[in-house]
């Protein structure tokens, strides 16, 4: 992350922790989201950023009915087309127990892409290979890294900044939604599909930072991402609550 988008994530998380914090109807819903047994009027204790720490959640709010509530924070503007996860080829394969034979395709690719932005990064004779190792299972474990990571926030937020309106999920429901529709494909442009939602794709950029060859595997441009489709993925679940906010 850039000092720029780490600027940016900072100021977004300070402002769900306000945001969230203004309204006790908020909590309630949240609380009650959780258990059928929530004390009646449960309220924020204390609400405090994480994200500092490198975490999957950005957020930790504890309630006065004792407990404890993780949240991950996305912002975009537009529809949104954000990063969830990043990692190198071989820490990636490593992961989500690939073949050997797979981290050498996704190398191959990489190595043909980097040096011609114009090809497509899985190549048609690929496809098929591909296909057979990134089964169902590891298309569901891949997403649900990617949002929650080891530290499992109980929340999933959506924070669309040019609309000033945040949507909080039951990251639970999320992840269940996505294990039912799961559609693992490879696009005309070459990009690996999880789902409607969620790809796997070459990084790219980093031309300016980077003093690597653009073709070395080291090179941050050659890095797995997984990406995002924000808006559209708004669109598909029922938030817990939604806040609508001014700077």
């Amino acid at each position: 992350m850039t000092n720029q988008n780490a600027h940016k994530g900072t100021y977004f998380e300070e402002l769900f922790c306000r945001e969230i914090a203004k309204d006790p109807q908020n909590m309630k819903k949240i609380a009650e989201t959780f258990s059928e047994f929530a004390p009646k009027n449960e309220k924020i204790e204390f609400v405090i950023r994480e994200g500092q720490y490198g975490k999957k959640s950005d957020v930790f709010i504890r309630t006065t009915g004792g407990r404890n509530f993780k949240a991950s924070i996305k912002s975009f503007k537009g529809t949104g087309f954000n990063q969830v996860t990043r990692m190198k080829i071989e820490a990636f394969v490593a992961r989500f127990s690939f073949s050997d034979n797979f981290k050498q395709v996704l190398e191959k690719s990489t190595i043909r892409k980097a040096r011609n932005s114009k090809t497509n990064w899985i190549s048609s004779e690929d496809t098929d290979f591909i296909l057979r190792e990134l089964n169902y299972n590891k298309a569901f474990d891949i997403l649900k890294y990617s949002l929650q990571g080891e530290n499992t926030p109980k929340l999933f937020v959506l924070l669309k900044s040019d609309s000033q309106i945040i949507w909080v999920y039951k990251m639970e429901e999320l992840l269940e939604f996505l294990r039912k529709s799961i559609n693992v494909k490879i696009t005309s442009k070459g990009v690996i599909s999880l789902h409607s939602c969620f790809t796997i794709q070459r990084k790219g950029g980093n031309g300016k930072r980077e003093k690597r060859n653009k073709d070395d595997l080291a090179h941050g441009g050659n890095n797995i991402q997984v990406k995002m489709k924000c808006e559209s993925l708004s669109e598909m679940l029922d938030p817990i609550t939604v806040i609508k906010y001014n700077d």
